[in-house]
C-alpha cells in the first residue's frame, strides 16, 4: 500500500466520526438532551439553538486522537423584552447545567460554559440576534460586552473547496493537521488553523500525502520538530543522485502522526 493510501485510510477511518459511529451517536444523543434540558429550564428565554464548529463540518476528531475535541452549541436568547449582559446569560447557563449534570464538570471559560461529559466536551455559547436587512449574531466579547459573529462561516467554503479538489483531500488534510496539532500540544488554535487551511491556494492535483506535507509546511514549517521531519521526508523522496526511500519517508511521517500504520 502506498504512503498516500495509508494516509487516506488513516484520515477517513481513524480520524473521523462516521455517520454510523457509536461515538457520534452518543454525541448527538447528548447534544439533543442538553438542548432539551436548557429549553425546559429557561423556556421562552431561549429563541433558538445553533450547532456549529468542527462537529458540523465533519472535521472533529475522536477524543482518542484529540483529547480536546469539543462540540459547540450556541444558545440564542430572546431579547424582545430585555437584553442582559453576557455574564448574566452565562450564569443562567452555568446554573442549569450544574444542577442537571451534577456528576460532570461544568464551569465558565470565557466566552463559553464548558460541560465535560465522559465522552465529549460541550462549549455552550450565549448569544442574541438583531435583524435589520440581515440577521446578525452576537456573542460575548471583552469586558462583558457583545461582539458580532457568523456561526458556521467556513462550512460552505470547506464544502466548496472539498468538491473543487475532489477525493475529500481538503477534509483529510484538515484531520491530519488537527491530529498533528493535538500531539504537538496545540501550538495552533484549531478553528483558525482550519480556516487557514481552507484559504490556502493549491496548485495541481496533489494527493493527500503531498497536500498534507505542503499544508503542514505552510502552517507550521518553522517549528523545529516539524522542520526536521519535513526536511528528512523531502530528502528521502529521492533525487537524481539518490533513490527514493518510502520506508524512511513513512518513518518520519509517523513521528508527525502517531498511530499512523
Amino acid at each position: 500500500m502506498s504512503i498516500n493510501s495509508k494516509l487516506v485510510a488513516f484520515a477517513q477511518n481513524e480520524l473521523v466520526l462516521s455517520q454510523n459511529d457509536t461515538e457520534r451517536d452518543k454525541i448527538k444523543a447528548s447534544l439533543g438532551q442538553l438542548e432539551k434540558v436548557l429549553k425546559d429550564k429557561l423556556g421562552s428565554n431561549i429563541k433558538e439553538f445553533i450547532r456549529f464548529g468542527s462537529f458540523t463540518r465533519n472535521t472533529i476528531l475522536p477524543r482518542k486522537y484529540d483529547p480536546n475535541s469539543d462540540v459547540d452549541l450556541m444558545v440564542v436568547f430572546n431579547t424582545s423584552t430585555a437584553k442582559y449582559t453576557p455574564g448574566t446569560y452565562r450564569k443562567w447557563l452555568l446554573d442549569v447545567v450544574s444542577v442537571a449534570y451534577p456528576n460532570s464538570v461544568s464551569k465558565k471559560d470565557f466566552p463559553v460554559i464548558k460541560l465535560e461529559l465522559n465522552h465529549i466536551m460541550f462549549d455552550i455559547v450565549p448569544a442574541y440576534t438583531e435583524e435589520f436587512i440581515w440577521k446578525t449574531y452576537y456573542i460575548p466579547g471583552s469586558g462583558d460586552t457583545w461582539r458580532s459573529t457568523t456561526p458556521n462561516d467556513i462550512n460552505e467554503s470547506l464544502a466548496s473547496k472539498n468538491t473543487q479538489y475532489g477525493n475529500n483531500v481538503i477534509r483529510n488534510t484538515i484531520r491530519l493537521c488537527k491530529h498533528w496539532n493535538a500531539f504537538a500540544g496545540y501550538p495552533l488554535e484549531s478553528y483558525l488553523m482550519e480556516k487557514d487551511i481552507i484559504n490556502l491556494v493549491y496548485w495541481g492535483n496533489e494527493d493527500t500525502y503531498e497536500r498534507f506535507l505542503k499544508t503542514l509546511n505552510s502552517i507550521a514549517g518553522n517549528r523545529p520538530g516539524v522542520r526536521q521531519a519535513l526536511d528528512y521526508i523531502q530528502q528521502y523522496k529521492g533525487s537524481w543522485s539518490q533513490p527514493a526511500n518510502e520506508a524512511k519517508q513513512f518513518e518520519w511521517l509517523q513521528k508527525l502522526l502517531p498511530g499512523l500504520k
